[in-house]
């Protein structure tokens, strides 16, 4: 589903990323791809967490590897953040304290986007997931990806919706 060529390149620079990777200086990995259910606000949430470290100053770093484009990232990197704050949360509850450290790992560009936890971020996280998920429990008329690739990869129901049926079995855009 990627244009011609992008799988070398990201396999590229992967590579070259290893090849410079000198660790995670002295702190300590609490957990590494680490699945979790939490609860947030009465809601179920499940999430993945890359990378969790202990720092040496004590504080805990949430680390997210990303593969994406810088300018993509930036263009979108409000929305992104807050899935290092839903992180937090899972943070808070599985090693009882909040993150000192939000950090993205742009690996294929050698650079990190950091971000100091913020407590009030963290609160209008957790009140947008609260507005979400109500807006998706009574939504009624769901819009279709004009591309196909969201209902091709990434919908859990897909396999139970029509479109999404139609569009596994075909090969074709909705």
């Amino acid at each position: 589903p990627f244009p011609r060529g992008l799988a070398g390149k990201y396999y590229e620079e992967g590579r070259a990323y290893f090849e410079r990777f000198d660790g995670f200086g002295d702190a300590d990995i609490l957990s590494v791809e680490d699945r979790f259910e939490i609860d947030v606000l009465g809601h179920p949430f499940v999430g993945v967490a890359d990378l969790v470290l202990r720092e040496k100053d004590g504080g805990i770093a949430i680390i997210d590897h990303k593969s994406k484009s810088i300018k993509s990232m930036q263009a979108e990197l409000s929305l992104y953040r807050r899935q290092l704050y839903l992180y937090a949360a899972y943070c808070r509850q599985r090693f009882g304290e909040y993150p000192r450290l939000l950090r993205f790992n742009m690996f294929r560009y050698g650079l990190n986007i950091d971000e100091i936890f913020d407590m009030a971020a963290y609160e209008d996280t957790l009140r947008w997931v609260d507005a979400a998920i109500r807006r998706i429990r009574t939504e009624k008329g769901w819009l279709v990806s004009k591309s196909g690739y969201f209902c091709r990869w990434i919908c859990s129901v897909r396999q139970h919706c029509p479109i999404g049926e139609t569009i596994m079995n075909s090969g074709r855009r909705p």
